[in-house]
């Protein structure tokens, strides 16, 4: 456990906690609502809150509560900025989302999330609710499905067992998706996921450099009436994988 390890500093750890607290959905957060999304007890929430905002972390809004600040924004543009997705990548995903008239997303493992840390739209938009920032699940995502893939079995097998080991597994579901994930990938390089009930099909493609020290996975996904079984063949699968081919190089270790 990390909380056994005499290097944790268990006071970081706890203020991090408390960032990932706000997301897209979450804006805005009281000291009430962060000690129940951390269960830490408020007056420790209210100490490190303080503390957060006078380095400029968080800061606080016109009704009591607390927002992120620029210097939590600016580590996340550091993230982005690193990988050289700004200078080149992002043309080349507009290009893509622009040919497929659906946005294109690149996300990061992190735990037993994916980062999504970089979109592009195309001229003719198509709203995702996924934006830089926003987290999915390893199990139940195409970008999740995708990075699991392309992980070597033992790998893979390792992940598994800790998201099981942390509760994080679906037992009813998880075993058939990535069953069908293995099978997609191994056929077509790809990874797809349909959602029934929104009638939405998403397609994922994991973006590994030759020296495969680090995975990151590109989706995008449109309408069933869009993304039918011969255009996601034919058009969608084979776009996402050369655009995948032209980013890898830049996650190789220099």
């Amino acid at each position: 456990m990390k909380e056994t390890d005499p290097l944790f500093v268990t006071a970081l750890a706890r203020g991090l906690e408390i960032l990932r607290c706000f997301t897209p959905a979450r804006g805005e957060l009281g000291t009430t609502e962060i000690a129940r999304l951390t269960g830490l007890p408020q007056p420790t929430v209210w100490r490190l809150c303080k503390t957060l905002a006078a380095l400029g972390y968080l800061v606080p809004t016109a009704n009591d509560k607390l927002r992120v600040g620029a210097a939590a924004l600016l580590l996340g543009y550091a993230v982005v900025a690193q990988t050289g997705i700004n200078d080149y990548a992002v043309p080349l995903m507009k290009a893509a989302a622009d040919a497929l008239g659906t946005t294109v997303l690149l996300a990061e493992r992190h735990e037993a999330s994916m980062v999504v840390i970089q979109r592009c739209e195309p001229v003719q938009v198509r709203r995702v609710m996924l934006h830089i920032g926003s987290t999915v699940g390893l199990t139940d995502s195409s970008l999740g499905l995708a990075y699991l893939a392309a992980q070597p079995p033992a790998e893979r097998e390792r992940i598994v067992a800790g998201l099981q080991a942390d509760g994080r597994w679906d037992a009813g579901h998880a075993p058939g998706r990535l069953r069908a994930a293995l099978d997609d990938y191994e056929r077509h390089g790809a990874v797809l996921m349909r959602y029934p009930q929104e009638h939405f099909t998403a397609i994922g493609v994991p973006v590994q450099p030759a020296d495969r020290h680090r995975t990151l996975a590109l989706t995008c996904g449109a309408s069933d009436a869009l993304f039918t079984d011969a255009h996601v063949a034919a058009t969608v699968a084979p776009t996402l994988k050369r655009l995948a081919a032209e980013i890898a190089p830049l996650l190789i270790k220099r």
